[in-house]
């Protein structure tokens, strides 16, 4: 309610420290500054007053503040009080709490609360306090159990001299505490919780809290200065150090009775094992983002029947064979549920990480050799088997990543293998690679070439394996195991030129189904598959194709209208397959400039043929010549030219002058086959030898 002078009056009811205030005690929330120390005599039922935000209010230095004889709170919270003098609470005898936060308060009189037997609380938040004062002492303050100096940037807990013997809670966070002794300590026996955090620690004596028997909390968090924390106490339950510099062993052995441990965000690299043989209350221990790269074969094996979180996220943690048991007891006993909320479960350690030996690649020990904007990973002893997929993000440097050679990585099935908007070439030759996922590329949005060459990829089944990679121009899966394409898996893909598929020994295609669809695809190769059979469908979705290999397959049927689909092909290379009959429509080929046939042993001519090949015969003596064997068309248009020279005018026109050309066009073709292979015979005996 508001009264005559526009104070806002309300009814108390509180219980502070077991004292319980409810016989009709008034609680004042004021504008008014106070004018003289008997402002407030016709309340004598004033528990609490609150003058906060009065920005032009500081204290007299000449008398007291205020005389009430039962008056237990004042509050003025972003006042402009600069000082606290000796006179200014001392007709106060029953002040228990008092808050000036946010003031600009730098000096405390020695004896500024020697008239307040009672007070209990103090709270001077966001003041600029150095010391106290000159002396750095205060006196007067033996039942003071709870002091908060939080945000007073220039305080250091060392300068001042202060007897708290029932101090229960102190509070320094955002000061200038430089360390932490035992000679500070014990003038705070009783003290059972400690807030230092974001100060400039550097040292905590090892017995500071050695003699304090009610000692219960010590937060350090963010001394970024503190490199070793090994403490001995018999009472603490909770140490929190997190974001510090912690360095080294992680020891809690001389911390018996510790329940919760936080060192996150340090640089820990090891952990005594034994440590927490003695921890048997011990219920979290939050070891996130350190540089911890093994865990402790016994951690679980110890008896901490207690522990309900045990997190250990975002640590270079090495791959081990012992992972696979540490997982299962990990996930039995359900120890990520206490872990932070924003962990992405899909990069939580035991689903990413390999339960094999090896080597993992993190981002914060990122020791890359990087020349001419190629990243090299291959100087790691080809063990890597996972890499952090934000390895590269903040490099702009890296445009290319060769990951050869490193025969046990295969690309992890719940995340992408890197992000980066600056990769544009990937290289994994000769890996372990068993497949390709629709997250292993979503984060290369610029990627340009991917290299999978000698992996164990045996199927790309979906359409939208590549679709964030709309850039895509070369995509090598040479020796492979692969048995099926999606046929749209390349249909967006506007400037895809190049696929390798090379030494898929079971990759083929049905009659009267369409391989592939890539409207921009210029090369094809596909060495050493299992096409048998290539129809005038199968081709059909690669329009723009210029240079096709299928050498070294079991083709045995070519049908004439194959390519007919294909006209801007160059390049056919059917050498080494099984064809017995040839009769290609190569006048319908405007483009075609290399038609390699070699190998193919029992082929022969279709009747048809050999004329429009007569007709063409300067032509055909140049389609094999960017052949690696160059005597297929060569020996058929050298034995027409010797027909045509010696043979007599009138008997041009002789019906069975022709078949005898084709019969001996057939013999010279088949005994030059017959010698290759006799030079071959040759060859490999030689090599043999």
């Amino acid at each position: 309610m508001l009264n005559a002078q526009g104070l806002r009056i309300i009814l108390c009811a509180t219980i502070v420290f077991n004292i319980t205030y409810s016989d009709n005690s008034f609680c004042v929330f004021t504008n008014d500054p106070i004018t003289h120390p008997k402002m407030y005599a016709d309340y004598p039922n004033l528990w609490m007053l609150d003058m906060s935000n009065q920005t032009n209010f500081a204290f007299p230095q000449s008398r007291v503040l205020l005389a009430h004889i039962k008056l237990a709170r004042f509050h003025c919270n972003n006042c402009s009080v600069s000082s606290i003098y000796k006179e200014s609470f001392a007709m106060l005898p029953k002040l228990t709490h008092l808050e000036l936060d946010r003031n600009n308060l730098s000096y405390i009189d020695a004896d500024a609360f020697e008239k307040n037997p009672l007070l209990q609380r103090v709270q001077l938040v966001g003041n600029n306090l150095l010391k106290i004062n000159s002396e750095g002492i205060l006196r007067h303050v033996t039942f003071l159990s709870s002091l908060n100096l939080d945000w007073n940037p220039g305080f250091d807990i060392n300068q001042v001299q202060v007897e708290l013997p029932w101090l229960l809670y102190f509070s320094c966070k955002h000061c200038n505490t430089s360390f932490v002794d035992k000679s500070t300590m014990k003038r705070w026996q009783r003290l059972g919780y400690l807030y230092l955090s974001d100060n400039h620690i550097d040292r905590v004596e090892f017995d500071a809290f050695l003699d304090m028997p009610r000692f219960k909390l010590l937060n350090v968090d963010r001394n970024r200065g503190l490199t070793n924390l090994t403490i001995q106490s018999k009472t603490l339950l909770t140490l929190s150090a997190e974001g510090c510099g912690l360095e080294g062993i992680l020891d809690t052995s001389n911390l018996k009775a510790l329940e919760f441990l936080n060192v996150r965000r340090n640089n820990i690299s090891n952990i005594y094992e034994r440590g927490f043989e003695s921890n048997n209350n011990m219920q979290t221990i939050l070891l996130d983002d350190n540089l911890i790269e093994k865990i402790p074969e016994k951690l679980l094996s110890i008896t901490l029947y207690k522990l309900d979180t045990l997190c250990i996220d975002r640590n270079p943690l090495q791959p081990s064979e012992l992972l696979e048991e540490f997982n299962t007891k990990y996930s039995s006993k359900r120890l990520r549920r206490g872990c932070l909320n924003d962990q992405n479960p899909t990069k939580a350690f035991e689903y990413i990480l390999p339960t094999q030996n090896g080597v993992a690649l993190y981002t914060k020990q990122a020791t890359v050799h990087v020349y001419q904007e190629i990243a090299k990973l291959e100087h790691y002893s080809q063990d890597v088997v996972y890499i952090e997929e934000d390895y590269f993000a903040e490099n702009s440097k890296v445009s290319s990543v060769i990951l050869d050679h490193n025969s046990r990585y295969d690309f992890p099935k719940n995340q992408s293998f890197l992000k980066s908007e600056y990769i544009k070439h990937v290289s994994l030759v000769n890996c372990s690679i068993s497949g390709i996922y629709e997250q292993t590329f979503k984060k290369l949005p610029n990627l340009k070439s991917i290299n999978l060459k000698g992996n164990m990829i045996s199927s790309l089944y979906s359409a939208t394996l590549f679709n964030h990679n709309p850039d895509l121009e070369s995509v090598n899966l040479a020796n492979n195991l692969v048995k099926l394409i999606a046929i749209n898996l390349f249909e967006h893909h506007q400037s895809l030129q190049y696929l390798n598929l090379n030494g898929n020994k079971h990759l083929s295609s049905k009659p009267g189904n369409l391989f592939l669809f890539s409207p921009s695809l210029e090369t094809l190769l596909c060495q050493f598959c299992n096409f048998v059979h290539i129809d005038s469908f199968m081709f059909q979705g690669l329009p723009n194709l210029k240079h096709l290999d299928l050498s070294n397959n079991k083709i045995t049927i070519l049908q004439k209208n194959a390519f007919s689909a294909m006209i801007h092909l160059k390049h056919v290379d059917l050498s080494n397959n099984h064809l017995t009959a040839f009769g290609l429509e190569l006048h319908l080929m405007k483009q075609l400039d290399t038609l390699c046939l070699s190998g193919n042993l029992k082929i022969t001519l279709e009747p048809e043929y050999v004329g429009g090949m007569m007709r063409m015969a300067n032509k055909l003596g140049q389609l094999d010549s960017k052949c690696e064997d160059k005597t297929f068309f060569r020996n058929i248009t050298e034995f027409y030219s010797f027909e045509n020279t010696t043979n007599k005018p009138e008997e041009k026109d002789d019906p069975k002058r022709y078949e005898n050309i084709i019969s001996s066009a057939s013999k010279v073709i088949f005994r030059s086959v017959q010698f290759t292979i006799i030079l071959v015979q040759i060859y490999y005996q030689w090599l043999g030898t």
